[in-house]
């Protein structure tokens, strides 16, 4: 009778006198050092043409987004000012912790609920100057003020052009009811700068205004006596 013997059919095992074959030289498919460095080279100057484009594009997109803010704020302003019968006063501090943060936001807008809170250290509130971070928009009206808290006698001083709202023509600092602007709130601008931005006669004189891409000065939107608001530029 026949015997069948089962032999082991796995996987087989190495053969101890197999030659080891190492993958001869061939085509390389990597780049050399030369060419990872052209590479860089163009990366870099397609960059370098861009970044303009970039810086424009970013700078449009701010000026936009910091119009729509200053028509929420007017918009705060003119239900504050119709369940008060008078709009909030300004505040102005020469303590160091907040000086940076004259005429901010008025607290009285947050605290009745007419804005955001949240805002950073002796930020009013949290709706954020991007130009001017660490700091709210600009508010300012001819009327009651407070300086270090404490309320003033007089009214808050601005400065009003003769032939306002053209705002091109000299004019002079006013603090009377009879003066035909009412309030202005306002952003820095793009690369604020003490010949426009930070000038004693911003946000109302013309000069003082962001004159497009590129260009430096505030972005406001002023309110006048008669009611109508209007946004500059």
């Amino acid at each position: 009778m026949d015997r069948h013997i089962t032999l082991w059919t796995g996987p087989r095992a190495p053969d101890r006198n197999a030659i080891i074959r190492k993958p001869g030289p061939g085509p390389s498919h990597g780049f050399s050092l030369p060419e990872l460095l052209a590479v860089l080279a163009v990366v870099a100057l397609m960059l370098l043409l861009l970044a303009p484009s970039i810086s424009a594009v970013l700078e449009t997109a701010r000026v936009t987004r910091v119009k729509s803010d200053l028509r929420h704020i007017e918009v705060a302003l003119e239900l504050y000012y119709a369940d008060h019968h008078e709009y909030p006063p300004v505040r102005v501090s020469c303590n160091t912790r907040e000086r940076d943060h004259w005429c901010q936001i008025p607290p009285e807008l947050v605290e009745g609920g007419y804005m955001p809170s949240g805002g950073r250290g002796p930020m009013s509130s949290s709706m954020e100057d991007p130009f001017n971070p660490g700091h709210t928009y600009k508010y300012a009206a001819i009327g009651p003020y407070l300086l270090n808290n404490a309320l003033q006698d007089d009214y808050f001083t601005m400065y009003v052009p003769g032939d306002f709202p053209a705002c091109r023509r000299p004019g002079r600092y006013r603090n009377d009811r009879a003066a035909p602007l009412s309030w202005a709130i306002w952003s820095l601008g793009p690369r604020p700068s003490r010949e426009r931005a930070l000038h004693p006669q911003a946000p109302v004189a013309g000069h003082t205004w962001y004159g497009g891409t590129g260009d430096h000065g505030v972005i406001a939107r002023i309110k006048s006596r008669d009611g109508a608001s209007f946004t500059v530029p």
